[in-house]
């Protein structure tokens, strides 16, 4: 039986966006033409252009695949809430999967942060359809469970993620650097584990 036509495309498109996630990473946003991509997904540059159109609608691609998985992410975070969970527990669970989220995804977060720093924020059908959601959710489960003010909840989940952002989009030698690990996976747990210590001491009751 014949492929179906919309599966080879959808194979080629796929093909295509992860050859750009590729040489994103390796070579950077500016250092990468859309000539490389057709290159290294072994298509020609009109097959590149038919699916996305130019450059800038590859890094939007890429920025949507991320998206589409920050949904599964969501559903994933709930099953931090397991009965008997410490609050301490679920803290961690949360920040340490949002961590090892947004590191798998470093090329969409770089891109994200270019279309932030060259528009003076983040554009507007971006907050409301992706960072807002996420946002409620994330300070619904935690002020329900921990108790905490809602606004508290929330100012730290965006202190988190912006934290997390940053660190995401760093070079391996620049987590080594900060962290005085030897090698590029204890840099990413010591970030971590410094990233659940926040979160802990922002919403985690004080001692009096």
């Amino acid at each position: 039986m014949a492929r179906p036509v919309a599966a080879d495309a959808e194979a080629t498109r796929a093909r295509i966006l992860s050859a750009a996630t590729a040489l994103v990473a390796e070579r950077g946003i500016d250092g990468t033409t859309v000539r490389d991509i057709a290159a290294s997904g072994k298509v020609s540059l009109a097959t590149v252009l038919h699916y996305f159109g130019s450059k800038d609608g590859l890094h939007q691609a890429v920025v949507k695949a991320m998206d589409r998985e920050l949904e599964t992410l969501r559903a994933d975070l709930l099953t931090a809430l397991r009965p008997g969970s410490s609050a301490a527990d679920v803290i961690d669970a949360i920040v340490r999967r949002a961590w090892a989220f947004a590191r798998a995804h470093q090329v969409a977060h770089r891109i994200v942060l270019r279309t932030v720093l060259a528009e003076g924020g983040m554009p507007r059908e971006r907050i409301e359809s992706v960072m807002l959601p996420a946002l409620d959710d994330a300070t619904g489960i935690l002020s329900s469970v921990l108790g905490v003010d809602p606004l508290r909840a929330r100012l730290t989940v965006q202190s988190i993620v912006q934290l997390s952002a940053r660190y995401a989009i760093a070079s391996d030698d620049e987590l080594l650097a900060v962290t005085g690990a030897t090698t590029a996976d204890d840099a990413d747990r010591r970030i971590a584990d410094h990233l659940v210590d926040l979160a802990r001491g922002l919403l985690m009751p004080r001692p009096v």
